[in-house]
């Protein structure tokens, strides 16, 4: 496994043991460039920059075997803006710089930056990231003077164009009911784990979640595939439903095909996907990834919900809406979303006159 495509105009490598250990980055996007980094140091945050790569140009911000699975990037290139497709803050400035700490970063004098996360999997030493013109917005100055932004030449990578590249996949169905009743269904892939003794790849579908793990009957090949499926991806699957319990299922998976019409609110799914700042509690945060909610409190994970985008609530007016599914006694909850952009996102919870704000 040495190359998988992970957003829009970065592309990741893990690279050969016989070659320098580290986090490399290359400069594959036709312009200078100048890049920072992010990474988990101690109980937070450090966050180090520039340097700085002319076109086709690498170099090592973090050198020797690499200690984390989770590294974050942030560039800047005259005329262009970095504009990745989910978006973690960190502390930068103009001059050389190694910052500790995300938090607070304008009111201790910093600039706040947009960076790019970056898995390099749960054992890699080594890794190589080429930044493509894909990941950038060239800026387009009109006869105002004004800046008005333009998509780039060059689209990389996009969650469509990867699902069309990885899916469809198909196991024999000569032994279709041999693990279980066969079954089939149509939900939001939530993406593949290994961060404990089980790995596992994982699908929501009507509030329930599928679970398909190695060693269980599905042939690794087609996990193996699914490991850079993006997160989020509607899709269609099926295969042996090996038992289940009041909410969750464990299944052997033969077939799994990209389903774009089935989510007509994925724009929003993918607006909301990241990690967001509860601006009632500033211990508080909210990670979303595909058809799951964390609440964060000073950094720790505390609870998961299961996220449905409807059309509306059982008992309320039209949306889109978010139903929050607890899965420990799936209670529901239901939000109406007022707005998701960039920066900020607000629901309303229905009964509730006060909003619930989020931001980046």
């Amino acid at each position: 496994m040495k190359s998988t495509f992970w957003m829009m105009g970065l592309v990741a490598i893990t690279l050969p043991l016989a070659a320098q250990a580290g986090l490399e980055i290359c400069n594959e996007a036709g312009f200078p460039q100048s890049v920072a980094v992010a990474y988990k140091d101690g109980d937070g945050y450090r966050s180090r920059g520039w340097w700085n790569l002319d076109p086709g140009e690498c170099d090592t911000p973090v050198s020797g075997d690499l200690k984390r699975r989770y590294y974050y990037v942030f560039a800047t290139a005259t005329g262009y803006a970095f504009d990745p497709v989910e978006r973690y803050s960190f502390c930068t400035e103009l001059s050389g710089f190694s910052i500790v700490g995300d938090e607070d970063c304008e009111a201790r004098g910093y600039d706040k930056s947009m960076f790019a996360k970056i898995d390099t999997g749960k054992t890699a030493k080594d890794y190589r990231l080429n930044i493509k013109a894909g990941i950038f917005t060239a800026l387009d100055r009109g006869a105002s003077g004004g800046s008005t932004a333009t998509p780039p030449a060059e689209i990389v990578y996009s969650t469509d164009s990867e699902a069309r590249r990885i899916l469809p996949l198909h196991m024999p169905m000569e032994n279709s009911g041999f693990f279980g009743e066969p079954f089939s269904q149509v939900g939001i892939f939530q993406g593949c784990s290994f961060e404990y003794e089980d790995a596992f790849c994982s699908f929501h579908a009507e509030g329930w979640k599928y679970y398909v793990n190695y060693g269980n009957g599905t042939e690794d090949a087609l996990l193996d595939a699914l490991e850079f499926l993006p997160v989020g991806t509607p899709v269609s699957f099926g295969g042996d439903m090996i038992s289940y319990g009041d909410i969750t299922a464990d299944t052997v998976i033969r077939e799994v095909s990209y389903f774009p019409e089935l989510d007509p609110y994925q724009h929003i799914r993918e607006a909301m996907m990241g990690m967001w700042r509860d601006m009632t509690d500033t211990t508080a945060q909210v990670l979303i990834e595909g058809a799951e909610w964390t609440d964060m409190y000073n950094g720790e994970p505390a609870a998961t919900y299961f996220l449905q985008i409807a059309e509306r609530c059982d008992a309320g007016p039209g949306g889109p809406v978010l139903l929050q599914t607890n899965p420990e006694d799936r209670e529901p909850y239901c939000y109406m979303i007022d707005r998701v952009t960039d920066e900020e996102m607000v629901l309303y919870y229905y009964g509730n006159p006060q909003p619930f704000v989020y931001r980046r």
